[in-house]
């Protein structure tokens, strides 16, 4: 073998290799008994720096799977930027700070509740990025708080009985929709010195004022049903080029709007302005838009095309389909999935009624559902060998539209268990690659199915899907070495579970380049009891 000393790469590794000739010959004058102490020893004052989270990570709240959190700030202090924290039902007495990109998630809005305890802010926001859906938040000084920050969301919450409902300081670029704010001691929703924010199809009851508007410009309010506030919108200081239409006014005490600023509050003809319940003009070309404009108090602010009736510019939702079982089905499990497909024109997410026709008894209801999606929940507790009827009524917030009535007949229940799912993929790989699995799904009945996956390392869940029988490809990485069970199992459309799929993997760590050189390898064979301190660097 002839070596080219003045390669610079040759030179370095023979050097490391001549280094390594040294410490071997030190080495045999140190017993070996001592040497894990002495690694511990010079280990004292090595520093080692943290991993960046590469990925998003699922953290859970509540609930009784293993390592769930408690509290939500403890989820929110342990999260990375980019994480989902997922709170599950129950009451949290908690003044939460996030100050991270995080989105916060509960399992059902009306029972996720976060209470402040009379005091102090419930959510206080000071981070980008950030999104808050399906919670009641309650009592606290003000129920969600935005500061300096930019991009949030905030929607499909119960934000009531606080001191302030939602706050915003020096903010922007923030959506605020579909929440139902009520019953706050002084404003519903606050922005204050804040612009580029989208307040849209939220229910806004029984405020001091709905919405106050203080130094905010450039702001969009629509869609939003305002009743019942001492004051529906009032908007002060410099708060200009603001676009207020297609709202509801209704019995709001003191003014239905009050503006000293200058701001549009219509989106012209034929599209339309506001309803408002005090309107005393007239509509003779029956285009359901007045014919003289409406005056905001406070200034010279007009609506110019205010609507004659409440949800002038909504379009009800189209009639319910398509219903599961089918018209007529047999056979049909005592405790059955019974599911509808929902429109609307107007793409509006709909709150969805199923009712039992033999007495309009109330089965549940299905909340927030998408245009286009369906719309489902479990009818329980069926007797067997009984004919039953039902129908659903698909609710926009403005209109609603009645299904026709549908039946099925139940039938000795033969609903099977999903297989066990098969798990197939790499059994071994390194510590912070991405790797894909297979994970095989069978249901004999023939049903969709979800699927919940425990990757061993604090993540998990929840349910994904459904999926039809056949293949699942996910990727997973793993961020530190060791022995890991990914577990898998199946939950058919009828919460049918399977038993537990398993596969055993091993993510040890990267070894270093030098331990693929020859001199090296032959080193550490030969003498394999010896370099503890070079080992334990090595990870070998």
């Amino acid at each position: 073998m002839v070596i080219k000393l003045g390669d610079r790469y040759t030179r370095f590794i023979w050097l490391l290799v001549f280094g390594i000739i040294i410490l071997l010959i030190v080495q045999c004058f140190v017993p070996l008994t001592s040497s894990s102490d002495k690694i511990a020893g010079l280990l004292d004052d090595v520093y080692f720096f943290p991993v960046l989270n590469s990925y998003s990570s699922m953290l859970y709240v509540g609930g009784s799977g293993p390592g769930n959190y408690s509290n939500i700030q403890d989820a929110v202090d342990d999260a990375n930027d980019g994480d989902t924290i997922f709170v599950f039902n129950g009451t949290y007495y908690e003044h939460v700070v996030i100050d991270k990109m995080i989105d916060l998630k509960g399992e059902i809005r009306d029972n996720t509740i976060v209470d402040g305890s009379s005091s102090g802010n419930v959510f206080k926001i000071i981070a980008d990025n950030v999104s808050i859906t399906d919670f009641t938040v309650q009592h606290g000084g003000i129920g969600v708080y935005i500061l300096y920050s930019s991009n949030h969301s905030i929607c499909n919450n119960a934000i009531k009985d606080n001191w302030e409902g939602i706050g915003l300081l020096q903010s922007s670029g923030s959506i605020i929709s579909s929440n139902i704010i009520f019953s706050n001691f002084f404003e519903g929703i606050n922005p204050i010195q804040s612009s580029l924010i989208t307040i849209s199809r939220n229910t806004i009851v029984g405020n001091l004022q709905g919405i106050f508007l203080s130094g905010s410009e450039d702001n969009n309010i629509y869609g939003n049903n305002i009743n019942s506030n001492t004051r529906g919108i009032e908007v002060r200081l410099s708060s200009n080029n603001n676009h207020i239409y297609h709202n509801n006014f209704i019995n709001n005490n003191q003014d239905n709007a009050f503006d000293e600023c200058s701001n549009t509050w219509d989106n012209g003809y034929p599209s339309g302005g506001n309803y408002w319940d005090d309107y005393t003009g007239s509509d003779g070309d029956g285009d359901g838009i007045g014919d003289t404009p409406y005056s905001i108090s406070g200034g010279s602010n007009k609506d110019y095309y205010p609507f004659m009736n409440q949800s002038g510019w909504n379009q009800p939702p189209y009639q319910p389909s398509d219903p599961y079982p089918a018209n007529g089905a047999t056979n049909v499990i005592t405790n059955p999935v019974i599911s509808v497909n929902v429109n609307d024109p107007d793409g509006d997410n709909m709150d969805v009624f199923f009712y039992n026709e033999s007495d309009d008894s109330l089965i549940d209801i299905d909340l927030n559902v998408p245009s286009g999606d369906r719309a489902s929940v479990t009818w329980i507790d069926l007797a067997n060998y009984t004919t039953y009827y039902w129908y659903v009524v698909a609710d926009d917030g403005g209109y609603t539209n009645q299904s026709n009535t549908w039946n099925f007949t139940t039938g000795e229940e033969s609903n099977q268990l999903p297989d066990t799912p098969i798990i197939d993929g790499p059994t071994s790989g390194n510590a912070g690659t991405t790797y894909y699995y297979n994970f095989s799904i069978n249901d004999i009945d023939g049903d969709p199915m979800y699927l919940w996956i425990d990757w061993d390392d604090g993540t998990q869940g929840p349910y994904i899907g459904p999926y039809e029988s056949g293949k699942v490809n996910l990727g997973h990485t793993w961020t530190k070495k060791g022995n890991y069970t990914i577990k898998a199992k199946a939950k058919d459309i009828h919460d049918a579970e399977s038993e537990w799929g398993t596969l055993e993997i091993i993510m040890p760590m990267n070894k270093p380049f030098i331990f693929n050189f020859p001199p090296l390898s032959w080193l550490f064979e030969r003498f394999p009891h010896t370099f503890p301190i070079l080992r334990y660097f090595l990870e070998l």
